[in-house]
């Protein structure tokens, strides 16, 4: 990809993560590239029954989410819920150290998901 090669390079699977509602055991392939402090991720699922194989089976390749770092994905998931957003899938990131995603539907709205990180750990 532009001559990179990807900084991360891995097949997480995500453990008890929650998956409209339901707990799930996820496996998904992940490149992961910095173009100058931009973080461009590749995502391919290796399980059925997820956010990841769900896209592809919907859409097809292309554009997933766009991520943002949150304080805390209780207020976030609270203030997109009184607009209408529902969470779609979420649980602890591959980063470790407590640090959670969530992924909520804004497809209808906004043609893409919402991804939330919080790089600080809180729920």
């Amino acid at each position: 990809m532009f001559g990179l090669e990807p900084h991360t390079r891995v097949e997480n699977t995500y453990r008890r993560t929650e998956y409209r509602g339901t707990e799930i055991d996820a496996t998904v392939g992940v490149l992961l590239y910095d173009l100058g402090g931009v973080e461009l991720e590749f995502l391919a699922p290796r399980t059925e029954g997820n956010i990841w194989a769900d896209h592809l089976a919907e859409k097809g390749e292309g554009m997933h989410h766009l991520r943002f770092a949150v304080d805390s994905h209780a207020a976030t998931a609270a203030d997109l819920r009184e607009r209408g957003v529902e969470t779609y899938q979420q649980g602890e990131s591959m980063r470790g150290g407590g640090v959670r995603y969530a992924y909520y539907d804004t497809v209808s709205q906004l043609g893409f998901l919402i991804e939330t990180l919080n790089p600080g750990g809180t729920p």
